[in-house]
């Protein structure tokens, strides 16, 4: 909970809002839904300054002003993603007091079923990361923390697993859970193996859990 609620207050509309006016903070939530939005579809080549400011209904000198490159608003988009997903986790906790293997099924089928609406963003995260070395490093960044988070979890699963068993255990759920989104969206939705996802990626963690 504590690692959790460390990241919730790392939330760029937090941080860069601190101290700002209801006006400004107002304006920084509408950059960086404006900026997902922009990102979702166009990619990370598609996005620009000016389509971003356009998107927001701003003036393009009002967005550098607290975004003065587009690395810098990738970066903040893309932990205010992080930060929504967060959220999400701290609900696990905050809605029921299930053992630590039970949250984190919970936390593996909630990505496979976000993934049915934001697949998209994935296709686009995963292209930006190919793309070079400074974009590789700031989505490892964006993980590792969420990589901590499942650590914790399958750690506390299984306390008779080693370092490195724990460690094997969480790239495996996350090479499955990951490969999981992009196939949802490429459907067909009809699809038996579709349809099951998330009942399928609850079991295999939990083979992964008490096999590693």
């Amino acid at each position: 909970m504590s690692h959790l609620n460390d990241l919730r207050s790392e939330r760029p509309t937090v941080q860069i809002g601190n101290g700002k006016t209801d006006r400004t903070r107002n304006t920084i939530q509408r950059i960086l839904k404006a900026a997902h939005k922009v990102f979702t579809k166009n990619g990370h080549g598609g996005l620009s300054l000016r389509k971003v400011a356009d998107e927001a209904g701003i003036a393009v000198g009002n967005l550098t002003y607290h975004f003065p490159t587009k690395h810098s608003l990738i970066d903040a988009m893309m932990r205010e993603a992080l930060a929504d997903y967060v959220e999400a986790h701290l609900s696990q906790f905050e809605t029921g007091r299930d053992e630590p293997l039970d949250i984190l099924l919970n936390v593996v089928e909630f990505y496979v079923r976000n993934a049915r609406e934001s697949h998209q963003f994935f296709y686009q995260l995963w292209g930006f990361a190919g793309s070079g070395e400074e974009a590789r490093a700031m989505v490892r960044e964006l993980y590792r923390p969420i990589g901590r988070f499942i650590y914790y979890l399958v750690r506390a699963a299984n306390p008779k697993l080693t370092d490195r068993e724990v460690r094997q255990a969480v790239l495996q759920i996350f090479s499955l859970e990951e490969g999981y989104k992009l196939f949802i969206g490429m459907g067909p939705e009809s699809s038996p193996a579709i349809q099951s996802a998330e009942t399928d990626i609850r079991e295999i963690t939990k083979r992964i859990i008490q096999t590693a």
